[in-house]
């Protein structure tokens, strides 16, 4: 059971650095592929809005998935196959993000409902999933701890590598890479990540066992 938690957290380690590595840079691209620029040079009063328009449009979107996936737990679904949907999201959008590139505002706004689906799912299932993998050993605050600061360190080497891409080789090659990047957690958590729901019925269960067997010789 100690090398199935292990395990189970370097998975969720690894996933959420490589994933939030792949997501962050793109909002970002999106913003300049949206502004756009001014003939001098200098940023289009255009852009504001539409960034602003694009957080909302994830938020918004976010806030429903996350309802509906939580109704979808409670009524017995796994927390492994609505995680890899949410992972899925991103190759998607970065590809859809491409595509629609030249198709105007409004298109690439659209894009965000990918983010918003994303982001929900990961914030409702990253708590479950962690509760899951350190039931009954106390270890909850530290595995929580030690995911989101992989989060918040991919973000940070997203942002700054991904936009070093974009100077050099432009915002397509950018978008590109994060598509790629964004497979890899997909293929770690579909091969390596156990469904965690079970793992947790399954110390449950022997913490039964064995309260009953202690219970057991007390009484006789």
């Amino acid at each position: 059971m100690a090398a199935i938690f292990f395990n189970a957290v370097v998975v969720v380690i690894v996933q959420y650095l490589l994933q939030s590595f792949a997501n962050a840079n793109v909002l970002l691209v999106l913003g300049e592929l949206m502004g756009g620029d001014n003939d001098d040079g200098s940023v289009k009063r255009s852009a504001i809005p539409l960034i602003a328009g694009a957080i909302v449009l994830a938020q918004a979107t976010m806030t429903v998935v996350t309802a509906l996936a939580d109704r979808m737990t409670q009524k017995g679904y796994g927390r492994k196959v609505l995680f890899i949907a949410g992972l899925v999201t991103l190759p998607i959008r970065c590809a859809a993000t491409i595509y629609v590139r030249n198709s105007g505002d409004g298109f690439l706004l659209s894009t965000q409902i990918f983010d918003g689906i994303g982001a929900g799912l990961f914030n409702l299932m990253h708590p479950y999933i962690v509760a899951d993998i350190t039931w009954g050993s106390g270890r909850f605050n530290l595995v929580m701890g030690l995911t989101t600061s992989c989060f918040g360190l991919g973000a940070t080497l997203s942002n700054f590598l991904g936009q070093l891409v974009v100077e050099k080789l432009g915002h397509v090659a950018s978008l590109s890479g994060s598509l790629v990047i964004s497979v890899i957690p997909i293929v770690i958590f579909v091969l390596f990540m156990p469904e965690t729901k079970d793992l947790r019925l399954a110390k449950e269960n022997k913490l039964e066992n064995t309260t009953y067997e202690l219970s057991y010789k007390n009484i006789t």
